[in-house]
């Protein structure tokens, strides 16, 4: 029997209220994350994030839930092991209690089978557990 292929995730507490995470998560992008461009934040919408070392991708945004959710599909991407990616889909939701908001995300087809999985995990790890945390958390104190 195959074992089930485990999509990658990561849930952080951060101090911050449910709507500045949200915004985190979409128009500010560029301060935690990377470069955007072809910017639409809504549902149907889109958007391109870019990095120094010239690697892109291409999202369209599913769910567009304020405060709440948000599912990403990634459809395009380079460089080549960066392909892995499309068709990949990125989920997060957000809960609020107090003044801490819990940011869960899941990417669809980011399993340990993949070519990238390593690199990608370790990358998300910083990015959603130390530069997303850090961003909102020095924000907001």
């Amino acid at each position: 029997m195959k074992d089930q292929l485990v999509n990658y995730t990561k849930t952080v507490k951060i101090s911050t209220n449910a709507q500045q995470a949200f915004l985190a998560l979409t128009e500010q992008l560029h301060l935690w994350w990377g470069k955007t461009s072809n910017c639409e934040f809504k549902t149907d919408g889109h958007f391109t994030i870019h990095f120094e070392n010239e690697y892109w991708w291409a999202f369209k945004i599913l769910e567009y839930i304020p405060n709440k959710e948000l599912v990403w599909k990634c459809i395009s991407g380079e460089p080549e092991f960066n392909k892995e990616w499309i068709g990949n889909i990125l989920h997060w939701t957000i809960e609020e209690d107090n003044s801490t908001s819990t940011v869960r995300f899941e990417q669809t087809g980011l399993t340990k089978e993949l070519h990238c999985f390593d690199v990608c995990s370790s990358t998300w790890e910083m990015f959603i557990g130390e530069n997303l945390k850090h961003f909102l958390e020095k924000k907001t104190n």
